[in-house]
């Protein structure tokens, strides 16, 4: 977290931080806001909004966000739980007229599965708003336990309220207090606190999942435990972490094409990279079986692309920074990302194959005069039907 929090914005603020390994983090961040006022948080790209989704997008009055009329000037603390590839990754906070960021930090998990919060935000005096939040990008929610203290003080009494995806989970043994699952009672002003540990079955498929946690007077929340169940989550390769998961089906178009680019093409002209990543979408235009029909069918067909195969190719392919310069590799991005773009000329002329080769012998059977279409350095293209 910067040095310079808390801080108090009134316009969008932007954080940058870096991740060194891929893997489940917790993004916890502490704001408050007056009356009247509100904060939302983006990560990266993503934007939060209610759940279910509504006609008119709320963004502001929702548990990934603070809302001043709920908060009443006092502070909420909310917990982001998502997948980080290893990289930059930007926090951006929009306020409406007036909000104070307290403090933010980032955290890795050791263990997927399970996730304890012990060190909780100490509730300040206040009557009936949210305290905290548990906000679960594309995770599963097997069940949640909560372990509370509540006390009486004087005329009223601590409460605990847990709304999970916009439902109230109600406390269905108590007569008066269905809505507040932990609460005080008169009788504790000679019992003292009482406590208690309650579990809540889910079986929630990976989504986004909001968890709210409301409370009036001052209880005290020792631990929250999220069981995801078997999660494991599955990384994603990035132009700044383009090593494979195992599975080239993991990887963006991107990533795929530039890979290929990389690997057929290391060491040769913007044109010849330019060119054979054209090849691939001319095969996707020929919609030909024995090619495939999307990008990932045709590149990864065995035997087509000799890169993704050949022993002396096939490691680069797979972990670029580990054989090639940073500087290739993201220029192999830049071509791959500006041909899907189309924002390229396909200088192969409609090509399908391509040959390289520093001598005028044993070229490929296929490679005639009737199918040839160009020729860029060292590289012969030509357009087949298969």
């Amino acid at each position: 977290m910067p040095e310079e929090y808390p801080k108090q914005i009134k316009s969008k603020t932007q954080e940058t931080f870096q991740v060194e390994q891929f893997g489940l983090y917790v993004i916890e961040i502490t704001a408050r806001c007056e009356k009247n006022n509100d904060l939302k948080v983006e990560i990266d790209n993503i934007q939060f909004r209610e759940i279910p989704p509504e006609n008119n997008i709320q963004s502001y009055n929702i548990p990934a966000s603070w809302n001043g009329t709920n908060l009443k000037g006092l502070s909420k603390t909310i917990y982001f739980i998502l997948t980080l590839n290893k990289g930059e990754h930007t926090l951006t906070f929009t306020p409406k007229d007036n909000s104070v960021i307290e403090n933010w930090k980032y955290t890795l998990f050791t263990d997927t599965r399970v996730l304890n919060f012990e060190n909780l935000p100490q509730v300040e005096d206040g009557d009936r708003r949210p305290l905290c939040s548990f906000i679960l990008v594309d995770t599963p929610l097997r069940s949640i336990t909560a372990d509370v203290s509540v006390s009486w003080h004087k005329f009223d009494g601590d409460d605990v309220k847990i709304i999970i995806n916009n439902e109230i989970q109600q406390d269905t043994k108590s007569r008066f207090w269905k809505n507040w699952v932990w609460h005080g009672l008169p009788i504790q002003i000679f019992t003292g606190a009482k406590r208690g540990i309650k579990t809540f079955i889910k079986n929630l498929d990976s989504d986004t999942h909001y968890i709210e946690f409301w409370v009036d007077k001052t209880p005290t929340l020792h631990k929250i435990t999220l069981n995801l169940g078997n999660y494991n989550p599955k990384r994603t390769p990035t132009v700044e972490d383009p090593k494979w998961t195992g599975d080239f089906y993991d990887d963006t178009d991107q990533i795929l094409l530039a890979r290929l680019i990389i690997g057929e093409m290391e060491g040769q002209s913007e044109e010849a990279k330019v060119a054979a990543g054209f090849t691939v979408l001319n095969r996707i235009k020929k919609q030909n079986s024995n090619w495939g029909y999307n990008l990932k069918e045709v590149i990864l067909k065995e035997d087509q692309y000799d890169a993704f195969w050949n022993k002396d190719t096939s490691e680069k392919v797979r972990d670029p920074l580990n054989h090639v310069s940073q500087e290739e590799w993201k220029r192999c991005y830049k071509i791959a990302s500006d041909v899907l773009l189309g924002s390229l000329y396909d200088i192969s002329f409609g090509a399908t194959n391509f040959f390289s080769t520093t001598t005028n012998d044993n070229f490929p059977f296929w490679a005639t005069k009737k199918v040839y279409r160009t020729t860029i350095g060292i590289t012969y293209f030509y357009e087949l039907n298969n």
